[in-house]
C-alpha cells in the first residue's frame, strides 16, 4: 500500500491534467461547432421568414397582374368612343342576319360613371367607362326577335339588355299567316371608353 500513496499525489495530478486536457478540447474543440449550429439554424430561420415574405410579395404582384390583365381585357372590349354610328350600322346588319326588321332607333351618351353608380362607391373604378343608352324598335316574328337578341348579346362590345316589351302587331293577324308578327321595344346599354382622341 506504500507505494501507491507514494504515487497517489502525481497520480490525482495526472488525473487532474487528462480531465482539463478533455475539458479544454471540449471547450475549444465542440462547445464552438454547436455555437456555429446554432448560428446557422437562426440564421436559416431568418432566410426562411424572409423567403415567406417574398413569396407572399410575389402571389401579391401575381394577384396584382392577373387584376390588370383582367381589367385590360375588359377594356379592349369597349370602344375608343361611344361610336353610336357603328351601333346603329350592327343593330341594321343583325336585323338583316336574323329576318327581325329594325323600325326605330333612339339613343343618348350618359356622362356619368355607370360603375360607379351601381356600386355606390366614392371612388371610380373605372373612370373612363361611360354608357350610351339605347331603345330599338325591332319588328318580326318570335323566332326572328329571339334571334336578334342573342346576336345583340354577342357584339364585340359589351351590350345590356335592361327592358323589352312586345306586342302583337295590328297587322300581324290580318294577313292569316301561321306566323305573327311581333313589335319589340328593345332598351339596352352599351358601353364604351371615353378618351380624348387627339
Amino acid at each position: 500500500m506504500e507505494p501507491i500513496n507514494k504515487y497517489r499525489s502525481p497520480i490525482t495530478l495526472g488525473v487532474l491534467i487528462l480531465f482539463l486536457l478533455l475539458f479544454a478540447f471540449f471547450m475549444l474543440g465542440l462547445q464552438p461547432g454547436s455555437r456555429e449550429i446554432k448560428d446557422q439554424e437562426s440564421q436559416l430561420s431568418q432566410l426562411n421568414e424572409q423567403n415567406s415574405l417574398l413569396e407572399s410579395k410575389i402571389e401579391e404582384r401575381k394577384n396584382d397582374t392577373a387584376q390588370e390583365a383582367e381589367e385590360a381585357a375588359l377594356l379592349a372590349q369597349l370602344p375608343k368612343g361611344d361610336h353610336s354610328e357603328q351601333m346603329i350600322l350592327d343593330l341594321r346588319s343583325i336585323g338583316s342576319v336574323t329576318g327581325a326588321k329594325l323600325k326605330d332607333v333612339s339613343f343618348s351618351v350618359g356622362e356619368e360613371n355607370p360603375i360607379q353608380q351601381m356600386t355606390g362607391s366614392s371612388t371610380v373604378a373605372y373612370p373612363t367607362v361611360k354608357q350610351l343608352t339605347m331603345t330599338a324598335v325591332v319588328e318580326g316574328d318570335y323566332a326572328g326577335i329571339c334571334s336578334w337578341l342573342h346576336a345583340l348579346q354577342q357584339l364585340p362590345r359589351i351590350v345590356n339588355v335592361d327592358s323589352l316589351t312586345f306586342q302583337r302587331s295590328s297587322d300581324g293577324g290580318a294577313t292569316g299567316s301561321t306566323s305573327s308578327i311581333i313589335t319589340a321595344n328593345v332598351s339596352f346599354t352599351a358601353y364604351f371608353e371615353d378618351v380624348n382622341v387627339d
